[in-house]
């Protein structure tokens, strides 16, 4: 429940950085943002996938979605923060398989890419992603190291997932 939490909130923060430092913002018609989507505006792009990813003024697509974060990802242009969300919320869709096949190991590559980038929320999946085990061979130090970075970059739960895995390896002995 806190991962969908920070998620929402980072997603907040992350379109209002957008529409308040773009220098057209957001606003126009729905056309006008088609437009400048496919033209490559890279703004325009993530909000139209994070439109379709909410269903707020438009109908919940979540192809539609991964289809716009995936132009953000394959835009030269993009700013590596933009890239950097896109490539997280890839890989959500793709570890819950909405918008299409459910593909761990695609999700692991979004999220490795996301936290290169300083996703330390991409972090956090990683490190759960080993700790269960889920698409990866359950690897408890993978973990704990994915964890202790994300702790490192000040990821405001990730000490919480270091001491719960800490007492799980030392309980096991």
């Amino acid at each position: 429940m806190r991962l969908l939490r920070l998620y929402l909130i980072s997603v907040s923060i992350f379109l209002f950085v957008i529409c308040t430092f773009t220098s057209q913002g957001i606003a126009g018609s729905p056309e006008s943002l088609f437009h400048r989507a496919e033209q490559g505006d890279c703004n325009a792009q993530s909000y139209l996938g994070h439109l379709y990813l909410s269903g707020k003024g438009v109908t919940q697509d979540f192809e539609k979605a991964k289809y716009w974060y995936g132009k953000v990802i394959d835009n030269e242009g993009a700013d590596a923060k933009i890239v950097a969300h896109a490539n997280f919320v890839l890989g959500r869709l793709y570890a819950s398989g909405k918008g299409g096949i459910q593909n761990y190991k695609t999700a692991l590559q979004c999220f490795k890419i996301a936290a290169k980038q300083g996703y330390t929320d991409a972090h956090i999946n990683i490190g759960l992603l080993y700790a269960k085990g889920i698409g990866v061979k359950k690897d408890y130090q993978q973990a704990l190291f994915w964890w202790e970075l994300a702790a490192l970059k000040g990821h405001p739960t990730a000490p919480g997932y270091v001491r719960q895995l800490k007492k799980q390896i030392e309980a096991a002995g």
